[in-house]
C-alpha cells in the first residue's frame, strides 16, 4: 500500500514512518517497485507471449524476495524486461498519435 495509506492505518505521521522505516533497516518504501511489477505481469499477460508463465513466475519471485527485503534491487533481466514493455508501451502511443 502507498506509504501515507500505511501512516494513516497506524496513526503516525509520514516523516514518523520513514524514520521507523529506516530504524527496522527499510531504505526504501518498496509500495511503488511492488506495484511497477505487477503492471508488468499484466502488461506480460497481455501480449501472451510463448514462455510468459516463465517470465510471470520469474517476477512473482522477485516480488516475493522483495517483500521479505525492501532493499533488494530488481534483477538485471526483468528491469530489462521492464524497460523495454515500457519503449513498447511508448513507441505503440507515439504511433497512434502520428495516425490521427
Amino acid at each position: 500500500m502507498p506509504m501515507a495509506t500505511a501512516a494513516k492505518g497506524l496513526a503516525v505521521s509520514r516523516s514518523t514512518l520513514k524514520l521507523m522505516c529506516r530504524e527496522l533497516g527499510i531504505p526504501v518504501w518498496p509500495y511503488r517497485k511492488l506495484s511497477s511489477l505487477e503492471k508488468l505481469i499484466d502488461r506480460v499477460v497481455e501480449l501472451s507471449h510463448p514462455g510468459f508463465q516463465f517470465v510471470v513466475s520469474n517476477i512473482r519471485r522477485e516480488i516475493e524476495a522483495i517483500k521479505m527485503d525492501p532493499s533488494l534491487k530488481i534483477k538485471d533481466e526483468i528491469e530489462h524486461l521492464r524497460q523495454a514493455m515500457y519503449d513498447l508501451k511508448y513507441k505503440k502511443r507515439r504511433n497512434s498519435r502520428v495516425a490521427d
